[in-house]
């Protein structure tokens, strides 16, 4: 897989997960706090589906960004896996499910996925000004 974080707009990208309102308000803070993005978001190349990262996702569109700080991954690549969090849903989760929902529109409770890379870039300190 390439190891290379990119900026793209943050409304091409689909979710699959909803978000956590507590935690979302505490993960803004921090960003605004900090001046910058700690970590990408991880996102499906083909899809634009995010894997993992929906927080940071929704916290930046709430502070008007425009862009996004993404490491973009090949999904059907076997280094990436999935997980169910929630052992409590009576799903089966695939990868297929993961994008069909994101695609409907669909979420998932927040933290139902588990995303697995065997590679993933962190703290990449991707300052708020370039994401406007």
């Amino acid at each position: 897989m390439k190891r290379k974080v990119v900026l793209v707009k943050i409304d091409k990208l689909k979710s699959h997960e909803a978000v956590n309102p507590r935690r979302l308000v505490n993960l803004k803070r921090q960003i605004k706090s900090d001046g910058f993005l700690r970590n990408p978001v991880v996102v499906d190349k083909k899809t634009l589906v995010v894997l993992d990262g929906h927080h940071r996702m929704v916290a930046l569109k709430r502070m008007g960004c425009q862009k996004i700080a993404v490491y973009l991954v090949d999904y059907e690549n076997n280094d990436v896996r999935v997980y169910l969090r929630r052992k409590k849903l009576r799903i089966k989760l695939l990868k297929e499910i993961v994008i069909k929902r994101a695609i409907e529109g669909r979420n998932l409770p927040f933290k139902t996925t588990r995303h697995l890379l065997s590679y993933r870039p962190r703290e990449i300190r991707m300052k708020i000004k370039k994401l406007l």
